[in-house]
């Protein structure tokens, strides 16, 4: 999958499933969204969600960071770019970005904005390692959704804490391209 097909589906449908649990994933493998991030995940699992999603039509990508059995080195992305295939990965590694974009993976970097500082070091990693999209955590914070639309110049999805159909449009309306969410409930917006 190429970045600007996936941007023209996250334009027409601005909703991520964020998925945490085997239940989710059957559920947002029946539901609209296009993408879904893989929040949880082993070794021994993660290829079989990733055909799942890829047979219902739909993009995975894999957090990385928080994958048990894998350790996100070279070893660990030549690993999951070979067998278990995603569409792309998630991180919060810098380095993670690179080599996975090295190995044909779309990588999605992940930024927790806490605070002014968590801004200029995220612009500063954005800018060294070139994500295809970044994600800004927390999703509510609307006010740091505009700084970051602002800050980053790359594609820009708001995630964490997103519950309601309100929040999900002050997101959208702040400037993000889409959002992500766990909330089975908004899925189908």
């Amino acid at each position: 999958m190429d970045i600007q097909s996936l941007l023209d589906e996250m334009i027409a449908n601005p909703i991520i499933a964020a998925i945490r649990s085997p239940e989710a994933l059957s559920q947002a493998l029946q539901s609209p969204p296009t993408a879904l991030f893989l929040l949880s995940s082993s070794i021994n699992d993660a290829a079989d969600a990733v055909r799942r999603v890829r047979a219902a039509g739909k993009h995975s990508f894999l957090h990385v960071d928080l994958m048990d059995g894998l350790r996100p080195d070279a070893q660990g992305m030549s690993f999951v770019a070979s067998q278990i295939r995603p569409d792309g990965i998630i991180t919060t590694k810098p380095g993670c970005i690179r080599m996975a974009q090295n190995l044909g993976l779309l990588a999605v970097q992940r930024i927790f904005l806490l605070d002014s500082s968590a801004l200029r070091d995220g612009e500063a990693n954005v800018r060294s390692c070139r994500p295809d999209l970044v994600e800004v955590l927390p999703g509510v914070a609307v006010q740091a959704i505009r700084l970051a639309v602002d800050a980053f110049d790359r594609p820009l999805i708001a995630g964490g804490l997103i519950r309601t159909r309100e929040e999900v449009m002050a997101a959208l309306g702040a400037g993000a391209l889409a959002v992500s969410t766990g909330e089975r409930a908004r899925w189908s917006l």
